[in-house]
Formats: structure tokens, sequence, C-alpha cells
């Protein structure tokens, strides 16, 4: 029951207060979720909408009238940095860390010390990028200014500015104009 409480306190409008900064107009919807909330900063107008997670590892910031769309799930103990005006498309999944699967290791959270390794990185979205509907971004990329992934993609690469990506992995199909 006190794990429940808890819980509810890092939801919705009552995590507002947690964040390491908050800008004005932020929208929290109430079924929204961040873990680490004293690691993350939110820009002015940007929205994390109902079923999404944060959980904020080395740190989260998103920037000014950012949207997470509902079911997108920031994880990883890496750190993710989400430039101004991004559109991040529902069940879509941002990664800051990964497994290690070499060296015999196993992967999988609460096993004895040493029996896996995380590998932890960062992830930058910039300004003006649009990401589409259930895709997975992989720790250790760049997603350019203006760059857009189309839905369903895997992101394991940098991707160009103003560029225009799709598939799994994902690959260059096109540019936008700035």
């Amino acid at each position: 029951m006190l794990t429940e409480i808890k819980d509810i306190e890092l939801m919705g409008d009552n995590v507002r207060s947690k964040l390491r900064s908050c800008g004005i107009g932020v929208r929290i919807y109430p079924l929204a979720k961040i873990a680490f909330p004293h690691l993350v900063d939110l820009g002015d107008y940007c929205k994390i909408r109902d079923f999404s997670f944060i959980f904020a590892g080395l740190g989260v910031k998103i920037g000014q009238y950012s949207d997470m769309q509902p079911q997108t799930v920031i994880w990883g103990g890496g750190e993710t940095i989400i430039g101004d005006r991004v559109s991040v498309g529902t069940g879509t999944v941002l990664l800051s860390a990964v497994y290690s699967h070499g060296e015999g290791l196993k992967m999988v959270d609460g096993l004895p010390e040493g029996s896996a390794k995380a590998l932890y990185g960062k992830l930058t979205i910039q300004d003006d990028a649009y990401i589409g509907a259930r895709c997975t971004l992989m720790p250790n990329i760049v997603i350019g200014e203006g760059a857009v992934i189309g839905a369903a993609s895997f992101v394991n690469k940098d991707v160009d500015p103003w560029g225009i990506y799709v598939g799994s992995p994902a690959k260059k199909i096109g540019e936008r104009k700035k």
C-alpha cells in the first residue's frame, strides 16, 4: 500500500513540485508517470500525455512546446535531451541505456553484481524533429534538427538534419525544407 501512495505522488501534476525545473504552461496529464523527477527539466508549454513513462536516469530535458504522445517511454540510466518543438509519437521508446550482451552476461535487472552490465549513453533529439508512432531510438545517437522519423522505425545511428528516415533499421529516403 505504501508503494502505491508513493507512485501516485509521481503521476500527473503531483510530480510538478518534485521536478528539477518546470517551465510555464507545462501540461502533465493525470496518468503520466515520472521516476526520479528531481533529474527532469521540462521547458515552457511542453506536454507529457497519459500513459507516458519517464525514467530519468542521469537526466531528462524536454524543450519548449515539445509533445510526448500517449505511451511514450523514456527509459535507461543514461541521459536524454529533447529539443524545442519536438513531437514524439504514441508508443515510441527512447533508450539511453542497453544491456551488454557480450562476455556471457545476463540481460536482466536484479541479478547479483557482475551478472549483468548496462551500457549507459546519451540520446539527443534536436529542435523541430518529428518522431512517428511506435519508433525505437537507441542510445548514443543524435536526431538532427528538423528530421522526420517514420512510424515503426528503428533508429540506431545518427540522423541528418532535415532528413526523412523510415524502416528497421531506419534509412534516409528524402529531405524536408528547412
